[in-house]
């Protein structure tokens, strides 16, 4: 049992090994588009529902869906 687990923990030391070196620093594309997307979106939210930017209210939206 004791040869099974430091054959484990050695594979596990060389798990660094492996990485490729040309990707290594590098993030990959879809990671950076979602990063990217989500500051966008998190500027995009802030201007639409902050009271003091836009002007939105939940009380104001519900009185004009129950008025038409």
């Amino acid at each position: 049992m004791s040869d099974i687990v430091n054959k484990i923990a050695e594979d596990i030391d060389k798990i660094g090994d492996m990485e490729r070196e040309d990707t290594k620093k590098k993030l990959p594309i879809g990671w950076l588009l979602l990063y990217i997307g989500l500051i966008v979106w998190g500027i995009y939210y802030c201007i639409s529902f902050t009271p003091q930017i836009s002007g939105w209210t939940q009380e104001k939206a519900y009185m004009e869906s129950i008025g038409k």
